[in-house]
């Protein structure tokens, strides 16, 4: 007997997602269910909307189940998909599961057969199967990671599109960021592949797709250093030669041995929240570091030759305009290779998200518009427009086109001294990865302009209105 055709739909989120539009990377929970179920003999295929750069047809696509996967910034477009599905296709199964999903599942108990919550490695068969009669369905965490099966990349549609591979080694963060959903879907309990696992991870992942750059997707990646330092030792030994990013906190920068041997396993880049240069607001966060941790470890990680992509938020109740000023001269004078300057965007289930709707500060739930570019709430010490005015100042300053040029001319002039003694140390401080980013994180931001203006004007009419009558407020 035929077993079931599944297919898996990771929807984009709106074109008001700039860096989701940018950034083409697969989700790894449809990589490993879509595998779980290949291997028991299911038809499996794996369909993400930013990978194959175009809109979903469901008149296109058959299937006995689908799974469409919820992000809070596509949760509107996981809406629209399973509606279409259920008109299209009234015989097949539509299960929704992700984030979004997870944190507030009644947003699709209307629309989907079931919405599955968590994590679904262990009951996606049976959810598969229909063995659930619950509308929502509570999937368990994970026991062993290990027993994951080794990712089909194949059954990915358009994989070959992907330009960095994306491996993910472990779930939950020992921490407890107010902004943060991690601790929420995957829990403060730390769970990890081992050494010898990755390696097995990122060697079949290359023979799938060659020489790659690998992203590690783990929100902590060196959350267990002696698991780091034996991983490093483990693929400098089998010499895998691979160049990878990993998402890192400041504390890595207190073990510089530890560095050193992540760069000679092919360390590139490290992406690093450190949402603030303020210690007031680091501590409203409760993100356990402090400013001079944060100096600490730009200075590790420039002298090993680690580039950094810095990711700052603005926003909190600490935040002035004068901090959002400081905070860009900071990335500018410490020379962090690109930044995020993201707008405090208070997820679903989260601390964040629980103060503000008490406090009646949330400005509207158009979940495309979660996703940290926009401003979605009242802040304390600004308006909404000026919020979203002055990280988008801090966009332009940062990522300016003289600011490149001067760069890039700096770069040239040196090399040419270098190369007249034969010796590029002076060239060496500069990286052309970095140089090219910028460059294009620039004209992104330029392109994307008309929706900020199109926002802010939405905002100017909200500040308006509470001027004119102070005592109405604007109800999410």
């Amino acid at each position: 007997m035929n077993k079931k055709s599944v297919i898996f739909i990771e929807p984009a989120g709106s074109k008001v997602s700039v860096f989701d539009n940018f950034m083409r990377l697969p989700l790894m929970g449809s990589l490993y269910l879509g595998t779980i179920l290949h291997n028991e003999g299911y038809q499996v295929r794996i369909l993400n909307e930013n990978i194959l750069s175009k809109e979903i047809d469901p008149f296109e696509i058959h299937a006995d189940v689908f799974c469409i996967t919820a992000l809070t910034v596509s949760a509107n477009r996981a809406r629209i998909l399973a509606h279409q599905i259920k008109s299209i296709h009234p015989e097949s199964m539509v299960v929704i599961g992700g984030i979004h999903a997870s944190l507030l599942p009644e947003d699709f108990t209307d629309i989907a057969d079931h919405v599955v919550t968590g994590e679904a490695e262990e009951i996606i068969v049976d959810v598969v199967e229909g063995k659930f009669r619950d509308k929502i369905i509570h999937g368990p965490k994970t026991k062993d990671l290990e027993k994951l099966p080794l990712v089909n990349y194949g059954l990915l549609e358009k994989a070959q599109n992907i330009r960095v591979v994306p491996v993910m080694t472990s779930r939950g963060c020992p921490f407890d960021c107010t902004f943060c959903t991690v601790t929420k879907v995957f829990g403060r309990k730390f769970r990890m592949q081992s050494p010898q696992r990755i390696v097995a991870e990122v060697e079949n992942a290359l023979a799938f797709f060659g020489g790659k750059t690998f992203f590690f997707y783990d929100d902590n990646f060196s959350a267990n250093k002696k698991r780091v330092h034996e991983l490093c030792d483990l693929m400098i030994e089998k010499k895998l030669g691979i160049t990878w990013v990993a998402q890192v906190r400041s504390d890595l920068a207190k073990d510089p041995e530890l560095v050193n041997r992540m760069v000679a396993a092919g360390l590139d880049w490290v992406f690093v929240g450190f949402e603030s240069i303020e210690d007031e607001t680091l501590k409203a966060y409760n993100k356990s570091q402090t400013r001079a941790d944060i100096e600490d470890a730009i200075r590790v990680l420039h002298a090993h030759k680690v580039s950094i992509h810095g990711m700052f938020m603005f926003g909190e109740d600490h935040d002035t305009v004068e901090t959002m000023a400081n905070t860009v001269d900071f990335a500018i004078k410490n020379e962090i290779e690109t930044v995020q300057f993201m707008i405090l965007t208070p997820f679903p289930g989260t601390q964040c998200y629980d103060r503000i709707v008490e406090d009646n500060r949330l400005l509207h739930r158009d979940w495309d518009y979660f996703n940290a570019m926009f401003t979605v709430f009242r802040p304390k010490n600004m308006s909404a427009a000026r919020l979203l005015n002055e990280t988008h100042r801090a966009y332009r300053k940062f990522y300016s086109l003289r600011r490149t040029l001067l760069d890039m001319l700096f770069m040239v002039f040196n090399v040419l001294l270098d190369g007249m003694v034969w010796n590029f140390k002076r060239a060496d401080k500069y990286s052309l990865d970095a140089i090219f980013l910028r460059g294009g994180a620039k004209s992104l931001v330029k392109k994307h302009s008309p929706l900020y203006e199109a926002y802010l004007k939405y905002l100017n009419d909200i500040e308006k209105k509470n001027v004119l009558n102070p005592q109405t407020s604007e109800k999410a």
